[in-house]
């Protein structure tokens, strides 16, 4: 009897032993530390998804594609006369279905606060649903530039001015002001910001996980800013690109973030295969 207990006990153990192991295993495979997280606010750095949000104007493809969240049922005649009150599109035709309301999206994955993934630009760039998301859910910095207002440039001098320190461990984030400030206007687009040439190979170079913005990445052709000769318009995005790193576009609210430690996290869709996706963004700010 003793022995048999002996047997059951020492059996219990190893089966422990093996399940601590395989846990110790894994965790060391997944390549990551568990971490505390403290943050005291939650800031919402994300445009709001709505119908007809403005996009790249003289892109046909946008003036083709119109976003939309249209509503195609509600619950009663009161409920779809609220939401039409409250500006919402209605679809073609409205359920009313005693039950439950229900509305559709229809958007382009670069419209409004969005993710880029290298298949946006890259013929055989991995797609959005396959960004690895330690890259775009971390401690990110701020580099600011409150005197950049309209028809601006950032270069990368100015990144470098900054003195903000650019590594594998921080997502650099690139605040003007000017999408919480013009978002809706239509001088968003028509003195739009931007990165010069050359900016997103330097942040390549540093080995950055992301890039977020609340400018534009590349030069404003619709206003007329104009490609040098030999020079390649989308040059950023295929720098950052081909180093597998995403980018984060037209993030707002920055200047709620203030001056302590945060964490980015910016979560696109998981669309199968898609080039990108609108996206979640929030900073937890400490």
């Amino acid at each position: 009897m003793a022995r048999t207990k002996h047997l059951a006990r020492t059996k219990h153990f190893a089966l422990v032993c093996l399940a601590v192991g395989m846990i110790a295993a894994s965790a060391a495979g997944w390549g990551q530390t568990p971490v505390q997280l403290k943050f005291s606010r939650v800031v919402d750095l994300t445009l709001p998804v709505e119908s007809n949000m403005a996009g790249i104007p003289g892109f046909k493809i946008y003036d083709d594609n119109p976003s939309q969240v249209s509503i195609i049922a509600a619950m009663t005649e009161a409920q779809k006369n609220m939401l039409q009150g409250e500006g919402m599109t209605m679809g073609k035709e409205v359920e009313i279905n005693g039950r439950s309301m229900i509305s559709i999206l229809h958007i382009m994955t670069h419209n409004g606060t969005h993710i880029d993934a290298p298949r946006h630009m890259m013929e055989k760039g991995f797609p959005v649903d396959q960004v690895p998301l330690g890259q775009v859910a971390k401690e990110g910095v701020l580099i600011s530039f409150p005197n950049k207002g309209a028809n601006s440039s950032i270069s990368v001098k100015d990144i470098v001015d900054s003195g903000v320190t650019l590594g594998p461990d921080r997502i650099p984030v690139v605040h003007t002001g000017w999408t919480e400030k013009m978002w809706g206007k239509p001088e968003f687009w028509s003195q739009m910001p931007y990165l010069e040439p050359g900016v997103g190979a330097y942040m390549a170079s540093k080995g950055v996980p992301a890039l977020a913005m609340d400018v534009f990445p590349e030069k404003p052709l619709w206003r007329g800013v104009k490609v040098e000769p030999g020079e390649v318009w989308q040059g950023n995005h295929l720098a950052l690109m081909d180093k597998g790193i995403p980018l984060i576009q037209f993030v707002t609210n920055l200047s709620q973030i203030g001056s302590g430690k945060f964490v980015l996290v910016a979560l696109p869709l998981k669309m199968k295969g898609a080039d990108g996706s609108p996206a979640r963004v929030v900073a937890l700010v400490e």
